[in-house]
């Protein structure tokens, strides 16, 4: 191996391996990657398009991915599979500790500074996401049909993707559920002082289904040591 393409090879990130991971399936053209991130990878591991063209230029250098070209009749593609060096390294991969779990969701965020804001733009952003979630809902149980009738471009793992497919379902109805309760919650914002708004959040604090510690601690919690893993 050239110094150059060991140089590549170390500047690894999380969305080279999802991309060797998308390989070590079959063979794809940049443009079937980027189709299958929008299908499956984008729900976990959100990345633009460009950087899965930039990622692929990048592990073809590294000699972890190699191309062939192939003509659809007058057009000209090429198709990328992985290499045993590129096998290698996704297997050690897998040997790593994990990332911790994180999630990205801007509505969140708007959640958190609510009062800033109206009631009307805080409802019509979980609205929004409301609409997102039972749309998304609706694209799982076209996947879900899909296996079923024997369609999946991936059939032959389907053992896998049925666990995948299991994770995004529940999480979509979480996500619908709590903002059906939100929303309930906050149309009553208007009728309450903020010392009753208060009392009702510690309402909410009390019925959540969580554990509380056994001893009551004085100070501030702290997150647990494992968020802070580099990825």
């Amino acid at each position: 191996m050239s110094r150059d393409t060991e140089n590549a090879a170390r500047r690894l990130t999380t969305t080279s391996y999802v991309l060797l991971a998308q390989l070590s399936l079959r063979p794809w053209s940049t443009y079937e990657l980027a189709r299958q991130r929008v299908r499956y990878f984008r729900y976990v591991w959100p990345r633009a398009e460009s950087a899965i063209y930039r990622e692929v230029k990048h592990l073809a250098a590294a000699g972890l991915i190699e191309g062939r070209q192939e003509h659809t009749g007058k057009r000209q593609r090429t198709v990328y599979s992985i290499t045993e060096q590129g096998l290698d390294t996704l297997r050690e991969w897998l040997g790593t500790p994990v990332s911790p779990f994180t999630m990205d969701f801007e509505a969140m965020i708007r959640l958190f500074i609510a009062p800033l804001g109206t009631t009307d733009q805080i409802v019509a952003t979980l609205e929004q996401v409301r609409t997102d979630a039972q749309e998304m809902l609706g694209f799982g149980g076209e996947v879900k049909q899909e296996f079923l009738d024997g369609r999946g471009a991936l059939q032959d793992q389907a053992y896998i993707r049925a666990l995948a497919v299991d994770f995004f379902i529940s999480l979509l109805n979480t996500v619908d559920s709590w903002v059906d309760r939100t929303l309930a919650e906050i149309h009553l914002w208007e009728s309450l002082s903020i010392d009753e708004r208060n009392e009702r959040g510690l309402e909410i604090f009390a019925g959540l289904p969580v554990a509380t510690p056994d001893e009551p601690a004085d100070g501030t919690p702290v997150a647990p040591v494992t968020q802070h893993r580099t990825r």
